[in-house]
């Protein structure tokens, strides 16, 4: 997981070149909408671009994360089939509705059945690279084709390409901080239970941050967003005492953020810290969303590392996911 984390400006360099060599083209008919099918890392992925492309995009992108998809998919949907293996059972269900739906298809993947299916339906495909057996350590791969296809498709222009190249070179030049900040909120979190808030603009990054703490260092982790959790959540920070206690509030900021949505922030902040801890700020670095992103995605990647070790784990070992995965197979 190391190595992977610290390839992670190689690996976008690399994507943008797959993405730019990809042979797409918008298909012949009317586009009304764009469903991506995913789950795990392609469904972060999949989230991730729904949320940069908000407002960018004159048609709806809808993310599907199962076994089926929506019915107003149809000859009119631009459908992403997205699986790092290939082999993901709930992706090969959704993809394979969509071939009867008679749906534009395009598959992002490394391999497996999914490439299978591309290659006798003959659908567009970008194919990245295999040899990982950690889907999550290629999420550069999955965002960077994904915002290619939506570019060859003339969905999106070419900015993604920019400042893609603009957070590699703010990445490599400052590496040795965001390892030390990141080793900093790890000592932090030890032995206690985050809680990720942020702009709603910002879930998908939190997603991936909560994500990344369960399975590198195996560890539970809570994700909200404002302005939602002040109708709701917000009364919950009263019981149980015990577990209060050990709560760990960590702020994702952007400024990009509403600014109602900051005030709402610094306001619920006192109630967080009666009863739990200092808030922890981790603010996003990069002038576009994508740059910000970016540099969410790599600091907080080095926070589940370093928590892994604070923990003791291992941040490769996946194994109660597999296991689940060869029971699911026995069952026809």
């Amino acid at each position: 997981m190391k190595k992977r984390i610290e390839g992670f400006t190689q690996q976008l360099a690399e994507a943008l070149r797959i993405g730019q060599a990809a042979d797409l083209a918008r298909p012949g008919s009317d586009i009304r909408n764009v469903v991506i099918a995913g789950v795990g890392s392609s469904g972060i992925s999949a989230n991730l671009v729904e949320s940069l492309t908000f407002g960018r995009i004159p048609i709806p992108v809808t993310v599907c994360r199962g076994y089926n998809i929506p019915q107003f998919v149809s000859t009119h949907t631009l459908f992403f089939a997205c699986s790092y293996s290939g082999n993901t059972e709930e992706t090969l269900s959704a993809v394979q509705k969509a071939v009867l739906k008679r749906a534009n298809i395009i598959c992002i993947t490394s391999g497996g059945k999914l490439l299978d299916l591309a290659r006798e339906y003959n659908f567009l495909h970008i194919r990245i690279p295999d040899g990982s057996n950690s889907a999550r350590a290629m999420l550069g791969y999955q965002v960077v084709s994904l915002l290619s296809a939506l570019y060859h498709t003339n969905l999106i222009g070419a900015a993604f390409i920019r400042e893609t190249e603009n957070a590699i070179d703010y990445l490599d030049h400052n590496e040795t901080a965001i390892q030390a900040e990141a080793q900093s909120i790890a000592r932090k979190l030890k032995n206690k239970l985050p809680f990720i808030y942020c702009d709603g603009r910002l879930q998908a990054m939190a997603l991936r941050f909560q994500q990344q703490l369960n399975e590198n260092a195996n560890q539970l982790a809570h994700v909200n967003t404002f302005p939602e959790l002040n109708h709701n959540e917000i009364m919950g920070w009263q019981f149980p005492a015990g577990v209060l206690s050990q709560a760990q509030v960590l702020y994702l900021n952007s400024d990009h953020d509403h600014e109602r949505v900051d005030k709402r922030m610094e306001l619920c902040r006192r109630i967080f810290e009666k009863c739990s801890n200092p808030v922890i700020d981790i603010k996003a670095q990069g002038a576009s969303l994508l740059e910000q992103y970016y540099y969410l995605i790599h600091l907080t990647d080095w926070i589940s590392f370093f928590l892994a070790l604070e923990n003791q784990v291992d941040p490769d070992a996946t194994e109660t996911v597999l296991l689940l995965k060869e029971e699911l197979a026995k069952i026809k």
